[in-house]
């Protein structure tokens, strides 16, 4: 058995930040330099999930004085969030042949969570979904690596890792996964086929 694990954001799921630090700030009444500057400080645990939505929307209201309530704060912080139907369908058709695991890595939060939850049901389909939230590991510590092939049980070499970001990458090729770089899904897809190729033309022992 093989398995291809992906990134969400910018991979399977389209992330645009700059909206959603531009949206999330004009609900605080501020500007999105200023958000930047103080959600800095906050996003490392909140994607670790040790604090929950309503503790971030608590903060960044205190913070800039406002009266931002938990439903504007998630509208605005997921406005930069949508789905990409063609990624979505082509993963999720990878594991039809029943040779193939399909699973994803992310570092995301609790309120993107709820928003993929609702969105994406894809990932109902996959055989792993780790969030970093959840599992109080991010990216690119190797320990989440390392927990998604001990519940996959499948040795690092058949494992193939997608990303946008290059040092997620190269955490993922230090455990021995094969890996590489998310730029264009008309690129990645002749790479995965090219993986998947390289595995099946060898002939199983005798």
């Amino acid at each position: 058995m093989h398995a291809i694990l992906f990134d969400i954001g910018n991979v399977l799921v389209k992330y645009d930040h700059a909206r959603t630090l531009t949206a999330t700030a004009a609900c605080f009444g501020v500007t999105p330099a200023a958000l930047s500057n103080v959600f800095g400080s906050i996003s490392h645990p909140f994607g670790l999930g040790k604090l929950r939505p309503d503790q971030v929307c608590d903060l960044l209201n205190r913070q800039f004085g406002a009266s931002v309530t938990l439903e504007q704060f998630t509208t605005a912080f997921c406005s930069g969030l949508a789905r990409d139907d063609g990624a979505l369908t082509y993963a999720d058709a990878l594991q039809v042949d029943g040779e193939l695991f399909v699973g994803a890595i992310s570092n995301t939060n609790a309120t993107h969570v709820a928003w993929l939850d609702a969105h994406v049901p894809e990932l109902n389909h996959f055989e792993l979904v780790i969030m970093s939230n959840e599992v109080a590991l991010l990216k690119p510590d190797p320990e989440i690596f390392e927990l998604a092939l001990e519940l996959l049980a499948i040795p690092a070499s058949q494992v193939l890792y997608i990303d946008d970001m290059s040092e997620n990458v190269a955490s993922a090729r230090s455990l021995g996964m094969e890996s590489f770089v998310h730029l264009d899904w008309a690129v990645t897809r002749v790479q995965i086929e090219a993986w998947q190729q390289s595995w099946r033309s060898i002939p199983p022992s005798a």
